[in-house]
């Protein structure tokens, strides 16, 4: 029998466990800081004014052990997030830590193979590539992308509505599928989940959103020329959830000329691939993250 062989981080990549480590740390005292707190003065009412055992403990008592069981729960799974953390080998075509550090409290996985061979059909047929630089479902640039924690963030309808209640941008549900994009653009009451949170990038800074679009371009696997996102039983390109992004007549061009953004997957890596062009060399991943609304301290935007 072989003896299963054991990782052993080089110097680079103890550095950037130990980064991701301390930036989970940080964002997990907050948020621990936060749920303690409020539990503490809910006690504090509870037992020492009347006003608070009457409101707060008789008439919504199940609110109450439901918030606080779930903020214990919560806790606890932040903690366990920081101590199950481990170091991780970086690949060959990664230039900088940058590019494969996820946002804080969004998770590492495989890129699903049918996505990849989306994604490079879109990038090499039909957008007369978008990103040379990345031409095969080989490329270890699209092996891997990172994806909010639903455990933290909750779904993707409760992350949809919390996005747009704190943020002056506009959020947009995003659909896998026609028939369920469509069906929520016609009826927003139905109880439909989204696939992904979706951002319309500014076109202030006409530099920063040619680089966005591309990126947005690539991984939405969409382009001018791919008549495929018009086909209803493909599961792969991205379809905003909303009537102005439906219609059979103008889909192409409104989404050439919009580039709808995903919010809630990221690839660090093409990001990556875009930003070493750029004079700090992070630069469309800060813009990505400031159009997103994410915690991506790691980028050390300015």
């Amino acid at each position: 029998m072989y003896e299963e062989e054991v990782f052993k981080p080089n110097e680079k990549e103890l550095k950037l466990f130990e980064k991701e480590k301390l930036e989970l740390y940080k964002g997990t005292f907050v948020v621990c800081l936060v749920y303690g707190i409020t539990a503490f003065l809910l006690l504090i009412l509870i037992l020492f004014t009347k006003w608070g055992n009457e409101y707060i403990y008789v008439k919504f008592a199940p609110a109450v052990i439901t918030y606080i069981l779930g903020s214990i729960i919560i806790i606890v799974y932040l903690l366990y997030s920081i101590y199950s953390i481990k170091p991780r080998k970086i690949g060959k075509d990664i230039e900088s830590d940058n590019n494969i550090i996820c946002p804080e409290y969004w998770k590492l996985e495989k890129v699903p193979d049918d996505m990849k061979a989306e994604i490079i059909q879109n990038n090499n047929n039909f957008g007369s590539q978008i990103i040379p630089e990345i031409n095969s479902e080989r490329s270890t640039n699209i092996q891997y992308r990172c994806k909010y924690d639903k455990n933290v963030y909750g779904n993707t309808s409760d992350y949809l509505k919390m996005t747009n209640d704190i943020s002056n941008t506009k959020y947009y549900p995003g659909f896998n599928t026609s028939n369920i994009a469509n069906t929520y653009a016609t009826n927003s009451k139905a109880k439909l989940t989204p696939d992904y949170i979706v951002s319309i990038p500014d076109k202030d800074n006409v530099q920063t959103f040619k680089e966005l679009q591309k990126y947005a371009k690539f991984s939405g696997a969409y382009s001018l020329n791919n008549s495929n996102m018009l086909d209803a039983t493909n599961n792969r390109v991205l379809k905003v959830g909303d009537s102005s992004y439906l219609s059979r007549a103008n889909m192409l061009s409104k989404y050439e000329t919009d580039a709808p953004l995903i919010c809630n997957v990221v690839y660090p890596q093409v990001l990556g691939v875009l930003d070493s062009k750029t004079t700090a060399g992070n630069e469309v991943s800060c813009a990505y993250a400031k159009q997103c609304g994410i915690s991506w301290s790691s980028l050390d935007c300015k």
